[in-house]
């Protein structure tokens, strides 16, 4: 068991999560080189960049092949109707400390925000479905319901940003004297500064502890017991008035300890980008160094490097509140794993091993629309890939679903 675990979390050692906002993933899967709501959960400095919004998702919908299959007998009979996973919804509440500032200032100003049912990325080490899942075959990890954010932050008169934020995920159950427990504890600090006129830098921090006992038959197992982990990020966006755009240079370093299995991961990730703002649109597109290893006791020890391009683009069409948005990444690592011989490893799957990686989160391409009435209501969804080729029930067989992803934002 203890090297089955091993491997499993080597597999899953530069997965990303799916947990994001719709419009990011339609738009290159990732929000590195440009500014998005969803940044407000590793940076909570950011929260005063979106003062009085409601935020929600209705969640993520992917395809299952054992409940959505169209290939066998009375398929069209078969389906089912199943709820989207993951659904959240928040708010954050903005006060101007100085209401009688000349010239419309509202700064100072002090942002309270909470977020309800989100499911983070170190989710993924204690829910099924996942390579970085910890469980291992016949042992069952509760499922943590108790997740809630946490967000404060507060601007200075200079404009300049600081945050704070927590993030809280548990589970017990206590059984004839035994105790089954799944919990997250995550801090985050955060700075948005401005170190020039047209130059902002980003700086936030994040740190955290896991616990993870799953049961088989009355028997329990111990997957993470306290375990800590750390993330420091920095971007700096610099602003290219010949371009009406941003050069943004992004680094990322991560670090996750599970002592139980004397084992070390460590994740970096370093690149530059460009944002654009285009006639009637927005482009964005980037590349990055990749570097990670995993370091134990165990044969399962690994290490990769390599690299990602990605880009993303959204533009009004026909009517100004409509919004069609493509995107993509490609990213290719070389790994060495233990006693076997290195070998090349792209995109790789987010889903089951088994399956295929078709709408998941670090699959090669993205399709989206949105509606922005205002800039005030926003509504994105992000498009199932063989939306093209069947238009599910209209053109061809029964097929599973239009969207994977809806999310919406409303500023007040």
């Amino acid at each position: 068991m203890r090297k089955a675990l091993m491997c499993i979390l080597a597999a899953g050692i530069f997965v990303g999560s799916y947990a994001t906002d719709a419009r990011v993933v339609s738009m290159g899967r990732h929000d590195a080189f440009f500014m998005d709501e969803v940044s407000i959960f590793r940076n909570p400095a950011n929260i005063s960049i979106y003062p009085n919004m409601v935020y929600g998702s209705f969640g993520w919908f992917m395809h299952d092949s054992a409940l959505d299959g169209s290939s066998k007998d009375y398929a069209a009979m078969s389906k089912s109707n199943r709820d989207a996973v993951d659904p959240f919804f928040g708010a954050v509440i903005s006060y101007s400390l100085d209401q009688d500032t000349e010239g419309g200032s509202q700064y100072p100003m002090l942002s309270l925000g909470a977020m309800f049912n989100r499911r983070d990325e170190m989710l993924d080490y204690v829910l099924p479905g996942t390579s970085k899942y910890l469980g291992s075959k016949g042992y069952k990890i509760l499922e943590p319901l108790g997740r809630v954010d946490l967000l404060a932050g507060y601007v200075l008169k200079n404009g300049g940003m600081l945050g704070v934020g927590a993030y809280v995920a548990h589970q017990k159950l206590e059984y004839d004297g035994d105790i089954q427990q799944t919990s997250i504890f995550k801090g985050n600090l955060g700075l948005n500064w401005p170190v020039a006129k047209s130059m902002d830098l980003e700086v936030s921090l994040t740190g955290g502890s896991m616990t993870a006992v799953g049961d088989s038959a009355g028997h329990l197992e111990v997957f993470a017991d306290h375990d800590y982990f750390g993330k420091v990020e920095l971007r700096l966006f610099s602003a290219l008035a010949a371009l009406n755009g941003d050069f943004v240079p992004h680094v990322k370093a991560e670090m996750m300890e599970f002592d139980r299995d004397e084992m070390m991961k460590f994740d970096i990730a370093a690149g530059v980008g460009l944002n654009l703002n285009i006639d009637k649109g927005f482009f964005w597109g980037g590349i990055e160094f990749l570097y990670g290893q995993k370091d134990s006791s165990n044969i399962c020890a690994r290490e990769h490097v390599g690299g990602r391009v990605s880009f993303g683009i959204e533009r009004n069409i026909f009517w100004d509140w409509l919004v069609i948005r493509v995107g993509g990444q490609k990213q290719l690592v070389y790994v060495t794993e233990a006693n076997r011989k290195g070998y090349l490893e792209e995109n790789p799957a987010y889903t089951k091993p088994t399956s295929s990686i078709s709408d998941s989160d670090n699959d090669l391409v993205g399709l989206g629309f949105g509606i922005n009435v205002e800039n005030r209501l926003r509504i994105d969804f992000v498009a199932a890939e063989d939306l093209a080729y069947t238009f599910t029930n209209l053109f061809s067989a029964p097929q599973h679903h239009l969207f994977n992803r809806v999310s919406a934002t409303y500023s007040f």
